[in-house]
């Protein structure tokens, strides 16, 4: 991955970004960014809304049609795309851009047809149209559009949560569209509710559209709320 000449391409990207009367708001693991504006554990310009954005522990990625810009200790680093990015992964500490037919990583383009994907100790997990993946074995057949990589391993989830290796399944109470690790457990949003999802069950957490996890503070939007996963009591 080589070092980008940043102001050109931003330049090149800012003046392809289309105008917008209102700048949208996307949260991050750590903060928010509200058009190119990014706030909270970075502060930095983007050169435009980005379709997708991740951050971990030292980097920011922003997603934009065929290419990642990576954030990274004060300087820019960029990776082409060969595509329009569906899903962006990196909290794990390894990124994974889903493209449709197949992943992008720093590694090269993988051939799986993913919903979502992370990586785990085991190696790659995705999601496709017949369940669970671990590279190229089928683990567990589902209906699942999401997976989220933990210490202990893999969080499949859709109308249900599958939790690997221990191969327990947990019916959940409305189909999950985003989720992502926490201090707590696996984050994830369902028809305009923040849950908390563990072994235990699930539970409620906030209202949101929109969600980033980053250890115990879950940052939500509208509104540019930080709650923290500690206010949900388990028994």
């Amino acid at each position: 991955m080589g070092r980008l000449n940043a102001l050109p391409l931003l330049a090149l990207l800012s003046a392809c970004a289309p105008l917008q009367a209102t700048a949208p708001v996307l949260p991050y693991p750590g903060g928010f960014a509200e058009g190119g504006w990014v706030t909270g554990r970075f502060s930095v310009a983007l050169p435009g809304a980005p379709l997708l954005l991740d951050a971990d522990q030292q980097s920011l990625y922003a997603a934009y049609p065929y290419q990642l810009l990576i954030y990274r200790d004060g300087h820019w680093q960029s990776l082409p795309l060969p595509g329009t990015p569906r899903f962006l992964r990196a909290s794990s500490g390894k990124v994974v851009v889903g493209l449709g037919e197949g992943v992008y990583t720093e590694e090269g383009f993988l051939p799986y047809p993913a919903r979502d994907a992370a990586w785990g100790q085991e190696g790659l997990f995705w999601v496709g149209e017949k369940g669970l993946y671990r590279e190229t074995t089928l683990l567990r057949p589902g209906a699942f559009s999401q997976v989220v990589a933990l210490d202990t391993g893999v969080v499949a989830l859709g109308q249900e949560a599958y939790f690997y290796p221990e191969g327990l399944l947990l019916p959940l109470p409305q189909v999950v569209r985003k989720a992502q690790a926490g201090a707590c457990g696996v984050v994830a949003l369902m028809e305009g509710w923040v849950y908390l999802v563990r072994p235990e069950g699930a539970k409620p957490v906030a209202e949101a559209q929109d969600f980033a996890a980053w250890g115990e503070a879950i940052y939500l939007t509208p509104g540019q709320r930080v709650v923290s996963c500690k206010e949900v009591v388990w028994p």
